[in-house]
This record gives C-alpha cells, sequence and structure tokens, in this order.
C-alpha cells in the first residue's frame, strides 16, 4: 500500500530532468509536434500552471525552443541582420 502511495506521489512531483525527458520523448515519438507544443502538453496534461514552465526548463530545452520561435519569427534571434535561405 505504502509502495503504491509513493508511486502516486512521485508522479505528482515534476523536476526538470523529467519535464525534459517527457518533453523530448514526446517530441521523437511524434513527427509533427514541435517543442513549444511538446511543453504546452505536458504542463496540460498534468493540470500545472504555466507559471511553472520556466522553472522547469532546462538549458538544452530552453535552447531548442527558442531556436524554434525564431524560425517562426516568433522572436527576434541572437543574431543581428538577415538570413538566407538554405
Amino acid at each position: 500500500m505504502i509502495e503504491k502511495e509513493k508511486k502516486v506521489f512521485e508522479h505528482k512531483i515534476m523536476t526538470r530532468k523529467r519535464f525534459s525527458m517527457a518533453v523530448e520523448k514526446l517530441v521523437a515519438e511524434s513527427n509533427n509536434v514541435s517543442y513549444i507544443d511538446a511543453a504546452v502538453m505536458v504542463i496540460e496534461e498534468r493540470g500545472m500552471p504555466y507559471v511553472n514552465l520556466k522553472r522547469l526548463l532546462t538549458d538544452s530545452l530552453k535552447a531548442k525552443i527558442e531556436h524554434e520561435a525564431s524560425s517562426l519569427n516568433l522572436i527576434r534571434g541572437k543574431t543581428k541582420g538577415n538570413k538566407l535561405p538554405i
């Protein structure tokens, strides 16, 4: 009985590592899911407020989301100047 309660309690605690792994797994398993969408899906699935997202982002996941957002022109990229399409 205690073992079951422990698993339920662990499931409710979301660490940076668990969040990053959940997002990476979701992106890897689905072809059409972006990192931004995957992060939102994990937050909504857990029923957590979006304010927690900033606390849960690892450096590598944050860089991937920033790159994705800048390629979609949602934010300005860190590089100055124009970028030629490849």
